[in-house]
C-alpha cells in the first residue's frame, strides 16, 4: 500500500496521509516530478505500459511522491525504479512548478548522458524508450500518441528547454 502525503492549495502539508489511488477532495493535493532529460538535442521519452492510464502514450519520466518524501527524492527513486537509471542531486535542476487538477507537478531538467542500452525498463510502469528530436516529439504530439497533461507542460516550458533542442 503507497500512502503519499495531503497538501492544501498552498503546498502547505496537511497533517494526514491517503493511500495511492484514493480521490483526492476539493481543497486537497499530492506531488509529482517528472524530468526532461536532453542529449545531443534529443529528448528523452518513455512509453506507458498497456496496463497503465494512458496505455502504450510517450511521456517523460516521473512519477508521484511518497508519504515523507522531498521532490528530490522521489526523482530520483522513480527514475531509478522505471528505468533503471541513477541520478544524484547533482544531475537534474527544478525548473518550475504547475498545478494538475490536483497535483503539484515539479518539473525538472537534466542534460546528463544517457546511454539507452544501459537500461532496464520497468515492465509494469514502462514498455519503450527512446531519445527524439523536437520535430519527432511534435508529430508524436500531433498524432496524439503523447500523454496530454505532458504537453501541456511542454507548452508552459517550451521556451527555457529550447536551448536544449
Amino acid at each position: 500500500m503507497e500512502l503519499f502525503d495531503v497538501y492544501n492549495s498552498n503546498r502547505e502539508k496537511l497533517n494526514y496521509t491517503k493511500e495511492r489511488n484514493t480521490l483526492l477532495l476539493q481543497e486537497e493535493y499530492n506531488v509529482g516530478v517528472e524530468i526532461w532529460i536532453f542529449n545531443n538535442h534529443k529528448l528523452l521519452i518513455t512509453k506507458r505500459s498497456i496496463n497503465k492510464s494512458h496505455p502504450l502514450e510517450w511521456e517523460v519520466p516521473g512519477g508521484c511522491s511518497l508519504a515523507n518524501e522531498e521532490s528530490q527524492e522521489t526523482l530520483i527513486r522513480e527514475i531509478q525504479e522505471e528505468i533503471g537509471l541513477n541520478l544524484t542531486n547533482k544531475d537534474f535542476k527544478l525548473i518550475t512548478t504547475t498545478l494538475y487538477k490536483h497535483q503539484f507537478v515539479d518539473i525538472y531538467i537534466s542534460n546528463i548522458k544517457v546511454d539507452l542500452t544501459k537500461l532496464k525498463l520497468q515492465t509494469q510502469e514502462v514498455s519503450d524508450i527512446k531519445f527524439v528530436t523536437k520535430k519527432e516529439f511534435l508529430t508524436i504530439t500531433s498524432d496524439k500518441k503523447i500523454v496530454l497533461s505532458v504537453f501541456e507542460r511542454y507548452n508552459l516550458i517550451k521556451d527555457y528547454i529550447s536551448k536544449y533542442w
